[in-house]
């Protein structure tokens, strides 16, 4: 009788008292609404997976190291569905249900908008590695970062290029969906086609459920531009593609300002995605690394081991943006969970942060845009993406013009 007293006795205890040995592992608790599904299912798919490597490197390092002690992160995803509202909700239910410590950002620059209005009202910091439209930095927000840089300034060299091409393109045709990222791309075109002096003679922007692009792409072949510039995601990137192709128009250069650089661009087009331009803020040639990831060849490399593919650079973004919020967590010295003071802090020492990651540089400034990060113009070679401009980053010269369509084998 008395051993069965006994065993009981200790049974209860140990229920009751999980610091004997039974308590599980402090940890932070990281939360992101991002689309899975849907019209930019694909994309946002990317950054899951970049979030995911963060995590996996991190995790295998034992955590997040604060004051000589390792912290492990869990990550909680949930599918907005490419739905702003959506976003906006569960950026809500991470915030005051789950009551995740940090919350990092999705895709698309219409549903990380929704979302940061959410996070800013419950003073979560958000970094974003997939959202650029302008209209985000002009809310006067504290709590809303971004490691790329503004979609106008994004397309930069995708029309700079223009000085190294001959002969020199003289005019261009721009169309975009009428969404933030893209329509705002296609005006960044149009602004420094102005600058560069290149004649714009066609200009439009389409709605994104469009379904006829080859009466769109005809219209824009009537005209005859040297070089035609797309503000894209994937999707439109490849039936921008596919119309070109079906009407025949081969203009001497087409860019688009996102969409080749997702790896399903090259494999869904194979051949035909040859000599296309993309915008672009991150390559792995270029001389950026870090004691967490190493260079950005290594990176590329790594990861391509993990998913058996190359990285978009806006997975590396997404990647330097949960980095930098790391050592920013690691320098004030904070353990999970996580407080409402402690946030505020973290969004001080976020604005104050200015480091060299694997992505490059990352200084936010005070409306929370990355302005350190100078763009990059990459192009279609031979069946992978090489960088072309600027020339100082180049790794081959552009090949321009391209070949029109019947001469391609």
């Amino acid at each position: 009788m008395r051993y069965w007293k006994i065993a009981l006795i200790g049974l209860v205890m140990a229920l009751l008292v999980p610091a004997s040995g039974f308590a599980q592992q402090a940890k932070f608790k990281i939360g992101c609404a991002i689309p899975l599904t849907g019209v930019f299912g694909r994309d946002g798919n990317l950054v899951k997976d970049a979030y995911t490597y963060w995590a996996e490197t991190i995790n295998a390092k034992g955590g997040i190291t604060v004051k000589g002690k390792k912290y492990p992160v869990e990550l909680l995803f949930f599918d907005d569905k490419s739905d702003k509202a959506e976003s906006a909700k569960l950026v809500e239910r991470l915030a005051t249900l789950e009551k995740v410590d940090l919350i990092l950002g999705g895709f698309g620059s219409d549903s990380v908008f929704a979302a940061s209005v959410i996070s800013e009202k419950y003073k979560y910091p958000m970094i974003s590695g997939g959202a650029s439209s302008n209209k985000l930095f002009e809310r006067n927000f504290k709590y809303y970062f971004s490691t790329l840089g503004k979609a106008t300034e994004e397309v930069r060299g995708c029309v700079e290029i223009v000085d190294i091409l001959n002969p020199r393109p003289k005019t261009a045709a721009i169309i975009g969906s009428d969404i933030l990222f893209t329509s705002l791309a296609a005006e960044g075109f149009k602004q420094y086609c102005k600058a560069k002096g290149v004649d714009v003679v066609y200009y439009e922007l389409f709605p994104l459920s469009l379904d006829d692009y080859n009466s769109l792409l005809f219209k824009v072949k009537q005209k005859n531009p040297d070089i035609l510039l797309v503000g894209s995601h994937l999707k439109v990137a490849l039936n921008v593609m596919k119309a070109l192709k079906e009407v025949d128009f081969t203009p001497k250069m087409v860019a688009f300002s996102y969409g080749p650089t997702v790896p399903d661009f090259i494999k869904s087009l194979g051949k035909d995605a040859e000599y296309v331009v993309a915008a672009a803020e991150w390559a792995p040639n270029l001389l950026y690394k870090d004691a967490v990831f190493g260079t950005a060849k290594e990176l590329n490399e790594k990861y391509f081991k993990r998913f058996n593919r190359y990285p978009d650079y806006v997975e590396v973004a997404s990647i330097g943006g949960a980095l930098v919020q790391q050592w920013a967590i690691e320098k004030l010295g904070f353990t999970p969970p996580l407080g409402a003071a402690d946030r505020v802090k973290l969004m001080e020492e976020l604005h104050k942060m200015d480091v060299s990651t694997v992505y490059g540089k990352i200084k936010f400034g005070p409306d929370g845009a990355n302005v350190e990060h100078p763009p990059v113009a990459v192009q279609v070679q031979s069946g992978r993406l090489a960088t072309v401009f600027p020339k100082e980053a180049q790794e081959k010269p552009p090949v321009y013009p391209a070949k029109p369509w019947k001469e391609r084998k």
